[in-house]
C-alpha cells in the first residue's frame, strides 16, 4: 500500500522524472528510465474489460450501455489525482522521458485514446485502483448502466444477458479469483453486508454501555455521596 508516490500522481515534474524511493523496484525500469506511475500499487492496475449484452429474444441483441465516466470522488479527480502541466503540448509530450509500469500493456497517456479528459494519471479507472481496499476481497466499479438508452430507463430488464471478458489481469499465480458483480446501489450502499452489521454491533454495545452507566450514575448520584465504602 505505500508503494506509490502521491507526489507524481498529483502531476508535479520534478517528481515524474525522479519517483520516490518508495516505489522500489517499481520506481525505474531496466534501463533506468522513471516509471509513471511507479510503484506496485499501480503496477498491478486491474485491466480487465468487459461487454454485456442484453437478449430480448432469441433474433435480437441489445448492447447494455455502461457510464465510464463520472465514476470516482470529486477530490480523487479534481484534487489527488492531476496530469503534469502541458503547457500546449500533447499529452504523450508531457509524459515525455518515461515508461509504462512493467505490466500494463499501454502507457497512462494512452488510457482512453477518445477521451483526452479520461487519459493520464486523471483516468478514473486508474484512480479507482489507487484508492486501496482495506480487506483482500474487495469490489470495484467498472461502470454505471446508462439510463438515458430507451431500453434501460428503468434498470435492467429481465432476461438473458451474456459477457464478453478482455481476460488481460491473469490471477492463477497468486491464487486469487475474480468476480462480475451487478448489483443496485440505493442511498444505504451496497450490498455489503459487513459494514453494516458491525456499525450495528457497535452502535448496539455503546448503546448498552451509555445505558449502564447512566443507571449507575443514577444509583450512586453524581456526587458520589450514595456510594458505600
Amino acid at each position: 500500500m505505500d508503494s506509490r508516490d502521491d507526489e507524481q500522481t498529483l502531476g508535479r515534474k520534478n517528481k515524474l522524472k525522479n519517483p520516490s524511493s518508495y516505489c522500489e523496484p517499481f520506481a525505474k525500469d531496466a534501463e533506468g528510465v522513471p516509471i509513471a506511475p511507479c510503484g506496485a500499487v499501480a503496477n498491478s492496475m486491474f485491466n480487465d474489460s468487459f461487454t454485456l449484452t442484453y437478449h430480448p429474444s432469441r433474433s435480437r441483441t441489445i448492447p447494455v450501455p455502461l457510464l465510464r465516466k463520472g465514476l470516482t470522488w470529486y477530490t480523487d479527480k479534481n484534487v489527488k489525482f492531476r496530469n503534469p502541466k502541458m503547457d500546449n503540448l500533447t499529452l504523450a509530450a508531457a509524459f515525455e522521458g518515461t515508461r509504462q509500469p512493467l505490466y500494463w500493456q499501454k502507457p497512462v497517456y494512452d488510457l482512453d485514446p477518445h477521451d483526452p479528459t479520461n487519459s493520464g494519471f486523471i483516468n478514473e479507472d486508474l484512480i479507482i485502483w489507487m484508492r486501496e481496499a482495506a480487506f483482500p476481497n474487495f469490489k470495484k466499479l467498472y461502470g454505471i448502466l446508462n439510463r438515458a438508452d430507451a431500453s434501460f430507463t428503468k434498470g435492467l430488464p429481465k432476461g438473458n444477458y451474456t459477457i464478453d471478458i478482455s481476460y488481460n489481469f491473469p490471477v492463477q499465480y497468486f491464487q486469487g479469483r475474480k468476480e462480475v458483480v451487478l448489483t443496485t446501489l440505493t442511498w444505504f450502499g451496497g450490498q455489503n453486508h459487513f459494514l453494516p452489521i458491525a456499525y450495528l454491533v457497535t452502535s448496539s454495545l455503546i448503546l448498552l454501555m451509555a445505558v449502564v452507566l447512566t443507571l449507575a450514575w443514577w444509583k450512586f448520584g453524581k456526587d458520589g455521596k450514595n456510594m458505600k465504602e
